[in-house]
């Protein structure tokens, strides 16, 4: 199993929401003898493979990103002889959002020098790369992506998820995809 390294922005990171998902999952999609393990085991074993980082401004993200580059350059962000797989950044705009427009007019090259470094990233180390970007309104009841169309071209797959308030529903439907048409939703149930 690869290591996830997880990038927390806003200090949201629960590890009680990651045993409520291990449990509610009765097969970790074949992982061999995973599914065997009893369910402490599988959270323990899933904690394990999972580096929290707490990031809280753009200069700290560009810090933590410099040191996973080097890490991987030199072979050596690994968790138990486990390579980074996975890079989560929870949430972006909470960190680019402050920068763009106010006190920094260099805002957006600045958001523009995130994006070059992580499909860096995701290129030169086969490195997954997954953001999260809040939604704001729109102004007319529909929502937004909070970075705007400046983000809007940065990912090769962009994804909407929705949460239906009286159960535990959820909705993905695709905005942006490079092998998929626009528009297509999945339902899924996410453990409570």
């Amino acid at each position: 199993m690869g290591v996830v390294m997880y990038l927390d922005t806003s200090n949201s990171f629960s590890p009680s929401r990651v045993a409520t998902i291990i449990y509610g999952i009765s097969d970790l999609f074949g992982q061999r003898g995973f599914e065997l393990q009893p369910k402490d085991a599988r959270l323990k074993s899933v904690m394990r493979s999972i580096i929290c980082e707490s990031v809280f401004d753009i200069f700290a993200l560009f810090e933590v990103l410099h040191q996973l580059e080097v890490s991987l350059l030199n072979d050596k962000v690994n968790n138990g002889g486990s390579k980074v797989c996975l890079l989560v950044i929870d949430s972006i705009s909470s960190l680019l959002a402050p920068i763009i427009g106010g006190k920094y007019p260099q805002g957006r090259s600045m958001m523009i020098s995130v994006a070059v470094i992580l499909k860096k990233l995701a290129d030169e180390h086969n490195l997954s790369v997954l953001v999260t970007n809040h939604m704001v309104s729109a102004g007319n009841g529909a929502v937004k992506p909070a970075l705007g169309e400046s983000w809007k071209a940065v990912p090769h797959v962009r994804l909407m998820l929705s949460h239906e308030c009286q159960n535990n529903i959820c909705t993905a439907t695709v905005l942006k995809h490079t092998l998929m048409a626009s528009g297509r939703t999945a339902k899924f149930a996410a453990p409570s």
